[in-house]
């Protein structure tokens, strides 16, 4: 069985490339403007990792507690946002001029955005509900 953690990041990826694709489709086809668009990938991608990390990578919790566990996950998602934004300001006087030098910084933010989405997700999201596992399988 895949850790919990490794489905956890698995989800995001492709979470990601749902974000991207549904931003450039609104973008590059619909003509909407990008940060709309931006907005809106943002928003699928969610959706898609809410679904699949309820039904996949915490299944086995059993997790319980509907439209609180909802209010928990946007909460997790303004946190994670935040901290990535803060760590892209912190890291961006390294970057320097060159185009790897800001990817290496949306990197490092994404890692540190990703450790602190995982861990609110796993505490105050994905609680298991009475009788659930409490353990990673």
């Amino acid at each position: 069985m895949i850790p919990q953690v490794l489905r956890f990041g698995l989800v995001a990826a492709i979470g990601l490339v749902v974000d991207l694709a549904v931003a450039s489709a609104l973008a590059a086809g619909a003509g909407l403007a990008l940060p709309l668009a931006a907005a809106c990938g943002f928003c699928a991608g969610a959706v898609f990792n809410y679904v699949v990390n309820l039904k996949w990578t915490f299944a086995a919790a059993r997790p319980s507690g509907g439209a609180r566990r909802i209010a928990a996950y946007v909460l997790t998602l303004a946190a994670t946002l935040l901290t990535r934004v803060a760590m892209v300001a912190l890291l961006e006087p390294l970057a320097g001029q060159g185009a790897l030098g800001t990817l290496g910084v949306l990197i490092a933010a994404t890692g540190v955005s990703f450790i602190v989405n995982y861990g609110l997700s796993k505490r105050f999201v994905f609680i298991p509900s009475q009788g659930g596992p409490r353990h990673d399988v």
